[in-house]
């Protein structure tokens, strides 16, 4: 039997030559996979620094002017309403002399005479001299009590009126107060003595200052809203009962908050919280879980998990993720921008 002998040298060439073979597979796999790999992308987004600033949340309401104390114009004597020009809006002051009242006496007096002098010119001046004592003046005038603005005119010159009948209703200017409803959601936020800021379409442009006097104990019908009531506390005012107003209720505020863009905060749905993107100076955004306050928009306050100059990212919404690179832009001022990191 013949055997084969084997001998070393041989043997580790072969295995030598399948080594570099091998290697040179793998090595041109590995170009080839480099070759196919995308490059990291970078995210252009917009940016804010963290700041400190005043904020305050506010609920606006909807009412109208109410005229606490309403004051009557009477007549002071039964007759004819004569010279009553006065209109609803009108001011008056008090002592002024709006209207004269004819009693029917006199009336009666003046209407003989005419008659007498139609029938016997000669006994008519006789006549006229024992009348005309009672026909001295316009009659017995209508004088305002007080300073007032007109509400309402309630009757016509030259109607007959009796004694004491009302001729106009009018209102205390100082009296006006708003009226106005809020929401039973907001209500418990709402407490006597807050501030307040009244404007009305009567008065474009102009804020009035009030604070709140009161609320209703009371709901309403449909249950849905309350009534508080809204004094003013500046020396101008609504004058005119009835008015539309908007009421802007300051229920919190804090003058040196840490606040940010509205459009930088995110709500985790799954366990009713927030984060944002916090632009780091690894180049990269890092989502950060905070806690908020108040929130006035276009800005929220944030109690915790931001400092004052950190940069939370405003712009990208859901692409963001942890870790992604991004490309921040904050803006300086209208017109300007720059690129920065933390």
């Amino acid at each position: 039997m013949t055997r084969i002998r084997w001998t070393r040298r041989p043997v580790i060439g072969l295995l030598l030559a399948l080594a570099i073979a091998f290697a040179g597979c793998r090595s041109g796999a590995s170009e080839d996979q480099d070759a196919h790999t995308p490059a990291a992308v970078t995210m252009a987004v917009s940016g804010a620094r963290v700041a400190t600033k005043p904020i305050r949340r506010e609920v606006k309401l909807l009412g109208e002017t109410v005229a606490q104390r309403h004051i009557s114009l009477r007549a002071p004597a039964a007759g004819r309403v004569i010279g009553l020009s006065i209109l609803t809006g009108d001011r008056v002051k008090r002592g002024e002399v709006v209207a004269h009242i004819v009693s029917r006496e006199v009336e009666a007096a003046v209407n003989g005479l005419a008659v007498a002098r139609q029938i016997d010119p000669a006994e008519a001046s006789s006549l006229a001299d024992s009348v005309t004592p009672y026909l001295r003046g316009p009659g017995v005038p209508v004088t305002v009590p007080e300073d007032a603005t007109v509400a309402q005119r309630l009757v016509s010159p030259g109607q007959l009126v009796a004694d004491f009948d009302q001729l106009a209703d009018l209102v205390d200017p100082r009296s006006i107060f708003v009226n106005a409803a809020v929401p039973v959601d907001d209500l418990v936020d709402i407490h006597p003595g807050m501030e307040v800021i009244v404007s009305s379409p009567l008065y474009r442009g102009v804020n009035f200052p009030a604070r709140v006097a009161g609320l209703s104990p009371s709901f309403n019908q449909a249950g849905a809203t309350s009534e508080v009531r809204i004094e003013f506390t500046g020396a101008h005012r609504i004058e005119e009962a009835g008015a539309p107003v908007e009421a802007t209720v300051t229920v919190s505020f804090v003058p040196d908050a840490i606040v940010i863009p509205t459009a930088a905060l995110f709500e985790d749905a799954t366990n009713n919280s927030y984060y944002v993107f916090r632009a780091g100076s690894d180049g990269r955004a890092h989502r950060q879980p905070v806690t908020i306050g108040i929130q006035s928009h276009p800005q929220v306050q944030i109690t915790r998990g931001l400092e004052p100059g950190q940069i939370v990212i405003t712009s990208g919404g859901y692409a963001l993720s942890d870790g992604l690179k991004v490309a921040v832009s904050v803006a300086r001022n209208a017109g300007q921008a720059s690129a920065a990191t933390e």
